[in-house]
This record gives C-alpha cells, structure tokens and sequence, in this order.
C-alpha cells in the first residue's frame, strides 16, 4: 500500500512539473514572430559595423514566454556577430523584450514588442553560450554555455557553465551563477 502512495505521489509531482514547464515556455502567432524576426534584423544592424555578420554555427534564437509579471507572451533574443573589422572576432548578445498592448495614437502604431534590455553575454576570449539550451522559466533565461579556463586559448573555452539573466525593478539584466559551473571565489 506504502508502494502505491508513493507512486501515485511520484506521478502527481511529474505531471506538476511538466504543466510549470509547458506554461514557461510558449509559442508565438506568426505575427508576433514576424514582429520579433524584424527585430532581431534591427538588433543586428544597430550592433553590427557594417562588415560583422551572424555566426552560422550557432544561429540566433528567439525564445518566448513569461518574462515580466504581466502574464504576456514576451520574448528573449539571442545573437551573435563575427568579423567586427575584417577581424575574426565575434561577440554574443541577449535582448529581452516585453509584449505591448496595441496602440493607435494621433495616427501611429506601436509595434507588438518593446526592448527592455539588451547586454553582451560573451566573446572570443571570455565565454560562449549554446543558445539552443535557452529555457524561459519564473521569468528567467537559462543558458548553458563554456568559459575561458585556466590553460585554455583564447579560442577554446573548456570549463562548463549555466547562467541566468532576469530583469530586475530598474530594467537592468542581471546575471546568476548556478549548478557545477560555478566558479570558486579562489578561481576568479
């Protein structure tokens, strides 16, 4: 009987978090997800130099779900460029953007997202995210990525990491560290 409870509790516990991660990640209309493709395209142009272009191999993603206490359908970019001057630098970035309610003033539309923040999240000689592991969850993003360490080149970060950027009252991102990757305060 003992047995019994304890399954039934265990199924109970499983179905819970399956339904808080399906409610933490969302989909988009495709109007929203054309309103968020045009601005990524902005995002690019207003970063870029004019020669620096999107890393292939670690395309841009845009993820949506619950980011601000609004109950609405926001959304995280992540992008990257390379080749700033020629050069074979690149450097990622995180955007968080927050759904609007339509608009019409004195003949003008608001456009369905607002950034709120964007910042730099890593580069050729600091880290490096894979941004397919992004998740949206209690109105944060999850990424897993790898860091310079000790003995590494500037080309190959080896030491795991999984980090956290939420926006705090002051619109500013803000950074957690978690998990095994983790820094020592003696490492830093």
């Amino acid at each position: 009987m003992k047995f019994l409870l304890n399954l039934l509790l265990c199924g109970l516990i499983l179905t819970a978090f399956k339904s808080a991660d399906a409610a933490s990640s969302r989909t988009a209309t495709p109007a929203q997800q054309a309103a968020m493709k045009a601005e990524l395209a902005r995002l690019i142009t207003q970063f870029g130099d004019g020669i620096a272009e999107t890393y292939s191999g670690n395309p841009s993603v845009i993820k949506y779900g619950q980011l601000f206490d609004d109950n609405k359908n926001d959304a995280v970019v992540l992008f990257n460029l390379e080749g700033f001057g020629g050069s074979n630098h690149q450097a990622e970035f995180i955007a968080f953007f927050e759904e609007q309610t339509p608009a019409d003033i004195a003949g003008k539309h608001s456009r369905p997202y607002r950034l709120v923040a964007v910042t730099k999240l890593g580069q050729r000689g600091w880290r490096a995210f894979d941004f397919a592991s992004a998740s949206i969850r209690q109105h944060a993003v999850t990424l897993k990525g790898v860091e310079i360490g000790s003995g590494d080149a500037l080309c190959c970060p080896s030491v795991e990491i999984t980090r956290t950027f939420h926006i705090d009252e002051y619109g500013h991102i803000v950074e957690r560290k978690a998990g095994a990757g983790k820094r020592r305060p003696d490492k830093q």
